[in-house]
């Protein structure tokens, strides 16, 4: 019996055991199979039609008011009537853009098709109105399913802002979707909504557009009104505007999540809204969605312990998954579908907003960690030592000199005229006891001289030249200094001219004297550092006579010029070439071309040598077009000679006889003396035909003011700009904005000195347009010009 019993106890654990095994395996079996069908209806895109619904559903929860920054020009059923026509005469739009812009209205976005031409008088008075306001009119571009593009007409858009009108619709017909921007054909294309917003160029990047923003509350115009100027001007003004077509029988309609028909005009101003407000609506990574959706399973599963506790939590989480993409939806631009485990989503997505906001913190912190310090002892306007003091110091050191030498320092602020008329003449004073004062503090000076207006000097007793090279002079050439000036940080560069003297070898007065001469000499050759050398520097009775020899050497035939091509950044084709001065001197040998031109600029024979050029640059491109190379070619202008009237109308009348496609290259600084008549002139110039490039941008304190006002088609930016971008994201932060300053401003890039692949291929991914240095030709002579280039000029440049 006993045995029986303990059998049978067996055979029921053993059934019990089977019977937990089986429970084990159904349940697994049964979780295999619903995350199986998880997997399944995720990769079939089954409940997608369920997550569209829901999107929908959110945005009608989630209202919000639009920015107000953007009014809608409607070309409405009132308007074709009263037009009585369609299409309408381009003169048209010209007088509701001008009516806009006279009303103070910002950028203005027109959604019409100028694909073909019209009359010439519409088509000409339409391009009238945009080239009166460059790059402040975007005009549309349409890529059709077959890839032929539909852009406007190059009268038109040549001073525009093209931007592409696409929108991707859906696989059920409704548009939801909205690129930045994409690139067909080689070429970026912009969407209107990031033109409209300023988004980044050159992002690819799309996004979800928010259709909780109340469509209603646009502001709107009717075209009409707009064409016939009756509007109220406070609407528009510093707004942007977007023109499109509402009316039914126009036809641009499209369906939408939140309603069945919505005009183009409308979808683009609400993914414009969305970039404005920062609510341009992102998706998690389909990798991370369905891992998060395996989490909220593996949480949601039932425990066999515990069944209540499984429905507690799938009760929160069933809330969770019902309000949860609600709310992250109003605080944030982000659209969760029901398979995401919100609450996860949401702990890491305030976690990431921490990071960051700890990351931009201590970054503030580290950029504020800057101080000044400043000292005393100054004349009656700077309260510095003066030129008679630093000569008796000077006597002072000779005479105690006992086998040390004693150095003469001389430092100029750069561009310092240009600073006292921007901040005047006291705060000018300012600057130059600041300057000492830090001076002071930073290279360990004991007394710091005001010499002249944009001079300070130093005396530095060494204990022998090599001493004073090898510890101070470094020191000397170090960064450039930050002056704080009644609540304005202003950035203050100098350049150094050294004289040193032992035993009694030179007077305190000669010692001075030749500081100042390396000084003027460290400024015309624009380096830092230099140092006066009695056997190797120039005596400036011989840079007088050098001086005179320019003419003659003009009639001798020394001067030459070389030319440097500039290529297309992105396919390496010829676009251009830059004709470059040398002089080879029957004594001295070849010359500086920095040297000469200074020398020219002073004496006035700047104007025979840039007439020299000009004449040469003509004969040169004409020269060029016979064999094939129709490309611009550019020369430097002289500041000086840019407000000469009658050296700029020679030009023009040259340039126009000839026929020539020439580009002026001038710096920012040229239009600085007589800004009225460097403006001028430059109109002047542009209204010939010839193209305007403002050279050595960045090199040094590049004007935000002067960008703006000179009318240019190209921004060469200077070699000191691009030498670090492959290595500090700061460097290309900061030309990548100044790319899209300048695109935005309607100019072409061109990026001087590449002289590597790495470095050509950073300043592409920036968006720069074309290169010029090494890296692609060295100034050669035309005839090797012609024969490089001509054979394969549509090829890339090796």
């Amino acid at each position: 019996m006993q045995v029986k019993r303990t059998i049978g106890g067996l055979a029921a654990a053993a059934q019990r055991g089977a019977r937990g095994l089986a429970s084990v395996l159904r349940e697994r079996l049964l979780l295999l199979a619903c995350a199986t069908l998880v997997l399944g209806a995720y990769v079939s895109g089954a409940l997608q039609p369920v997550d569209n619904q829901l999107a929908a559903w959110r945005a009608g929860l989630v209202q919000r008011a639009p920015s107000g920054s953007l009014v809608v020009v409607e070309i409405d059923s009132q308007s074709l009537r009263a037009a009585h026509e369609w299409p309408w005469s381009r003169a048209r739009f010209a007088q509701a853009i001008t009516n806009l812009r006279r009303a103070g209205a910002g950028l203005v976005a027109v959604d019409v098709d100028f694909t073909a031409r019209s009359d010439a008088a519409s088509d000409a008075a339409l391009g009238a109105a945009i080239d009166a306001e460059p790059g402040s009119i975007v005009l549309p571009t349409f890529v059709q399913p077959g890839g032929l593009e539909n852009a406007p007409l190059a009268s038109l858009s040549r001073n525009a802002v093209v931007a592409s009108v696409n929108i991707p619709i859906d696989t059920d017909g409704r548009a939801r979707r909205y690129a930045r921007g994409f690139h067909h054909h080689g070429h970026y294309h912009q969407s209107l909504a990031a033109a409209v917003a300023n988004a980044r160029y050159g992002d690819e990047s799309s996004f979800l557009i928010d259709y909780g923003v109340r469509l209603d509350e646009i502001y709107r115009l009717s075209f009409d009104d707009v064409y016939r100027g009756r509007f109220p001007a406070e609407l528009v003004r510093g707004r942007t505007i977007l023109i499109g077509a509402t009316a039914l029988e126009l036809g641009d309609e499209f369906s939408t999540p939140v309603r069945p028909g919505v005009t183009g005009v409308y979808v683009h101003a609400l993914a414009a809204e969305s970039l404005v407000q920062g609510r341009a609506l992102n998706e998690l990574n389909p990798l991370i969605t369905l891992l998060m959706a395996f989490g909220v399973f593996a949480i949601l599963w039932p425990g066999r312990a515990q069944p209540r506790a499984w429905g507690q939590k799938h009760a929160v989480m069933l809330a969770l998954l019902i309000a949860g993409p609600v709310l992250v939806q109003a605080l944030a631009p982000l659209s969760l579908n029901l398979s995401i485990a919100v609450f996860a989503q949401a702990v890491c997505f305030f976690a990431a907003v921490q990071t960051e906001l700890a990351r931009r913190t201590a970054l503030v912190t580290q950029e504020r960690e800057e101080a000044l310090r400043f000292a005393a002892l100054h004349d009656p306007e700077t309260n510095l030592p003066n030129r008679r003091a630093m000569l008796q110091k000077l006597r002072e050191a000779l005479d105690s000199a006992d086998g040390h030498v004693v150095i003469a320092i001389a430092m100029g602020v750069e561009r310092f005229a240009m600073l006292r008329a921007a901040i005047g003449y006291t705060h000018a004073n300012t600057v130059i006891t600041r300057l000492a004062g830090s001076i002071t503090q930073q290279r360990h000076a004991s007394e710091i001289f005001h010499l002249s207006t944009a001079i300070i000097g130093m005396v530095v007793v060494a204990e022998s030249e090599a001493a004073f090279r090898q510890m101070s002079a470094p020191a000397l050439t170090g960064p450039g200094h930050t002056l704080d000036v009644d609540g304005q940080e202003i950035e203050i560069d100098v350049r150094v001219g050294v004289s040193m003297a032992a035993d009694g070898a030179a007077t305190a007065d000669q010692l001075l004297e030749q500081a100042a001469i390396a000084l003027d000499h460290a400024r015309m050759l624009k380096r830092r550092l230099i140092e006066f050398n009695t056997e190797t520097f120039p005596d400036p009775r011989v840079q007088l006579a050098l001086t005179s020899d320019i003419v003659r050497g003009l009639e001798r035939g020394d001067f030459s010029l070389v030319y440097q091509a500039k290529a297309d950044a992105r396919t390496g084709a010829c676009v251009g070439g830059e004709a470059l001065i040398r002089w080879r001197h029957p004594e001295l040998g070849d010359v500086e071309p920095d040297r000469f031109i200074a020398a020219a600029e002073e004496t006035g024979a700047i104007d025979d040598l840039s007439r020299w050029v000009l004449r040469q640059a003509l004969r040169a491109q004409a020269e060029m077009r016979s064999v094939g190379i129709d490309v611009p070619l550019s020369i430097n202008l002289s500041g000086r000679l840019l407000v000469d009237g009658g050296f700029c109308a020679a030009a023009i009348d040259a340039v126009e006889e000839a026929a020539a496609n020439l580009c002026i290259e001038i710096t920012e600084t040229a239009i600085i003396s007589d800004p009225q008549a460097a403006m001028a002139s430059i109109a002047g110039f542009r209204a010939a035909g010839m193209k305007i490039s403002i050279d050595d941008y960045g090199a040094g304190l590049s004007s935000l003011s002067y960008l703006k006002q000179i009318a240019a088609d190209e921004l060469k930016l200077d070699k000191s700009l691009i030498g670090d971008i492959r290595s500090t994201e700061r460097d290309r932060l900061i030309l990548r904005s100044t790319i899209d300053l300048a695109h935005s401003l309607g100019m072409q890039v061109v990026a001087e000195g590449v002289e590597d692949d790495a470095t050509h291929a950073v300043l592409v991914a920036l968006g720069c347009d074309t290169v010029q240095g090494y890296l692609i030709s060295k100034p050669i002579a035309l005839g090797d010009f012609i024969a490089r280039f001509a054979p394969r000029r549509d090829a890339r440049i090796a």
